[in-house]
């Protein structure tokens, strides 16, 4: 998931504006994120977009997410990706097993987590405003570890009106693109604690494959 792009300032005029839109991108990430804090659950339908031009790769897929805390049921195609926030478990349906990791220990490449997808700009960021088209806001984000990450860049479009993101854009070190574009965006659903945890009675033939240390 991954893409680069840096900023060159050239002069002070330009150092000025950066600030001013700085703060700009500040403002709208802060009532994003109040407004976000105060669901108690968020189910949303997505279309995920993979390109990259090194590898001849542009693929398109339907997903699913549901969060509820620091709880997410990822459904993505042929694999279900599931966390009650201790522990991680990706289901591949294909050849029906399930890998067991803990918490962490699936974002060590520096990708990012599914139950930070409405949430990722809060910590670890710098912001710049871009632009707004169609009442659509543009902020880039830039992390500011970036050796630790597997990208350069995201992209963030918000919906002005709404409040909400529609679309993340991840610009990879590696030079792929991941887009995710927001279809259905539900909140304050109720969400059972079960659905964040795999059922391994529900898939008896399963090969479970724990990789926690």
């Amino acid at each position: 998931m991954k893409k680069v792009i840096l900023l060159i300032i050239v002069s002070i005029f330009t150092i000025q504006t950066q600030a001013q839109e700085d703060l700009k991108a500040k403002q709208i990430l802060d009532k994003l994120s109040s407004k976000t804090k105060a669901y108690t659950s968020i189910k949303a339908t997505f279309q995920l977009i993979i390109s990259s031009k090194k590898d001849g790769l542009n693929e398109t897929q339907d997903g699913s997410i549901q969060i509820k805390g620091n709880k997410y049921n990822l459904g993505i195609k042929g694999q279900e990706i599931l966390s009650d926030g201790k522990t991680v478990w990706t289901y591949i349906k294909e050849s029906d097993e399930v890998h067991i990791n803990s918490i962490g220990s699936d974002e060590s490449d520096g990708t990012l987590s599914p139950n930070k997808l409405f949430t990722l700009y809060e910590t670890g960021f710098k912001y710049k405003y871009v632009e707004e088209k169609n009442n659509i806001h543009t902020i880039n984000l830039y992390p500011k570890d970036a050796n630790s990450k597997a990208f350069h860049r995201i992209t963030l479009f918000i919906d002005k009106l709404k409040e909400e993101i529609k679309e993340v854009k991840v610009f990879g070190k590696d030079g792929s693109e991941t887009t995710y574009r927001i279809k259905t965006f539900i909140t304050n659903s109720p969400l059972a604690d079960a659905l964040f945890v795999f059922d391994k009675s529900k898939h008896p033939k399963v090969e479970v494959i724990d990789l926690r240390e």
